[in-house]
């Protein structure tokens, strides 16, 4: 009878000792999951910053063309700001014109993705992307990438 009682406590000891043992292991395949999406959607990021250049120097300065084509790009992340500057002289100058604009650089800042694992907190933030692109042919009406 002895030997009865005691094996039945050990299932519950294995059952207790099975519990402790998945959640660990379930927190760190939701951490790898987090990490495998942290990166694919930074590199999403970052291919967003450069189809918006590619649109951004070949279209009007007013033009918002840049955004419809980087949206696709930005569907995993969450939240943040995608902001085009001009550049003359080496620096930023929003009032260049279409012929004396040297570039077009492309910002993505502030944009996070929804974390899974518990211990890693609501969100996880994504790094500053940009590019930048030398002037094209800005102002082009018959770039299908502009309308």
């Amino acid at each position: 009878m002895a030997l009865r009682t005691s094996v039945q406590r050990q299932r519950g000891g294995v059952a207790v000792e099975f519990a402790l043992v998945f959640m660990i292991f379930m927190a760190a395949v939701l951490a790898m999951i987090d990490f495998t999406r942290w990166l694919f959607a930074m590199n999403s990021v970052v291919q967003a910053t450069r189809e918006a250049a590619r649109t951004a120097v070949v279209c009007d300065k007013a033009s918002t063309a840049y955004i419809t084509r980087a949206q696709p790009f930005l569907a995993l992340a969450q939240g943040g700001t995608l902001s085009r500057d001009f550049y003359r002289n080496g620096a930023i100058d929003n009032s260049c014109t279409e012929s004396n604009c040297e570039g077009v650089e492309v910002s993505a800042t502030n944009y996070t993705i929804t974390a899974y694992a518990p211990f890693l907190g609501p969100s996880l933030t994504l790094p500053q992307a940009s590019t930048y692109l030398p002037r094209e042919s800005m102002k082009s009406s018959t770039n299908p990438n502009c309308s």
